[in-house]
């Protein structure tokens, strides 16, 4: 596993299947116009399992006055209702790369994939040096590190 770039057309394979994902980031854009309308962080997320949306949540962390209400979070606690715990397979989208505290949770419940939009410079999962979604350098009981995609805007 590792971190790709969508602009990378090294593999027509891995094309196909970054345009699969963007009618899915078209759905979190929406989710990131409400969250900020409510005065949130644009951040929208949702989780495919078996090409179904499974859940979709927006960031909430102001409205609900919580800081762990990240919209990575919210649809994980969702999908965790009708999932379970593991969550091998499943793939999340989100507009925003997710930080370190939505990266420990991907990695808990063994999301296999997470496709982004915008980086996160400082504290993001994949692209910083707080890597936790890509890292082999972690409890063995993570398990293999997350492909990450980031999506061309």
């Amino acid at each position: 596993m590792g971190f790709y770039k969508s602009n990378d057309s090294s593999d027509p394979g891995n094309q196909r299947m970054i345009q699969n994902f963007r009618p899915y980031m078209k759905i979190c854009e929406k989710l990131a116009t409400n969250a900020s309308a409510r005065g949130n962080t644009a951040v929208g997320s949702l989780l495919i399992y078996e090409n179904n949306i499974v859940a979709q949540a927006e960031e909430a962390t102001f409205s609900k006055q919580d800081i762990s209400c990240h919209a990575e979070l919210e649809v994980i606690k969702k999908a965790r209702k009708i999932l379970g715990r593991d969550m091998a397979g499943a793939t999340l989208i989100t507009t925003n790369e997710p930080c370190v505290m939505c990266s420990y949770a991907i990695r808990f419940h063994g999301i296999s994939t997470v496709v982004f939009k915008n980086r996160s410079e400082w504290v993001g999962g994949a692209s910083s040096s707080f890597n936790l979604l890509t890292s082999k350098d972690v409890p063995p009981t993570w398990g293999d590190p997350v492909r990450c995609i980031l999506l061309n805007k």
